[in-house]
Order: C-alpha cells, then sequence, then structure tokens
C-alpha cells in the first residue's frame, strides 16, 4: 500500500527544533487520519469561537453607550446567533470521545 491514506501520521518536532524528544512515553505524537480529515473543521470552529467573542465584546460596547445605536446591535446580534448556530453545527459533526 502507498503511503497515501496511510491510517497513521507522525506529528514530530519541527525541522529546526534542536534537542531530545520529551520523556513522555507517548512520543512521537501521532495522528490518526480521521484527526487530519478534522483539522479544517476545528480551526473553522476556533475562527467562528473567536468571530463569536469579537462580537459579544462589540455587542457589550455598544450597549453601554448613552444612545445605542438599535439597528447595529440588531445586525451584530443577528450575526451572532448565525456564528452560534454555525458552531453547533460543527460540534454536533465531531463524534463524541
Amino acid at each position: 500500500m502507498g503511503s497515501a491514506g496511510a491510517e497513521v501520521t507522525d506529528r514530530g518536532m519541527a525541522a529546526d527544533c534542536v534537542g531530545d524528544p520529551p520523556p513522555d512515553s507517548a512520543w512521537p505524537l501521532r495522528t490518526t487520519d480521521r484527526e487530519v480529515e478534522r483539522m479544517p473543521e476545528l480551526a473553522r470552529l476556533r475562527s467562528l469561537e473567536e468571530r463569536h467573542a469579537a462580537l459579544e465584546a462589540r455587542i457589550a460596547d455598544e450597549d453601554k453607550r448613552p444612545r445605542p445605536d438599535s439597528d447595529a446591535l440588531g445586525r451584530m446580534k443577528r450575526e451572532k446567533l448565525r456564528l452560534k448556530e454555525e458552531m453547533e453545527r460543527l460540534r454536533q459533526a465531531q463524534p463524541v470521545h
């Protein structure tokens, strides 16, 4: 069998790292094909979480103003809800460990 589609791939130290691996019995770290396939999903989830948190902060800032812009608040809250729904969809697609 070829290396494409191998069951397990190695995640080692970067090429410019020097020294012995940590004295951990789990060295080298191993990543299964399924984990590799899910990496883009996990990166997308992290990105959505960051955007959600940033929107939450912007909403709080706008809400603290003496005269908050209700139109802007509505747009931000709808976007925040859309992000939350997408995060939930991605989380449900992940298998439970």
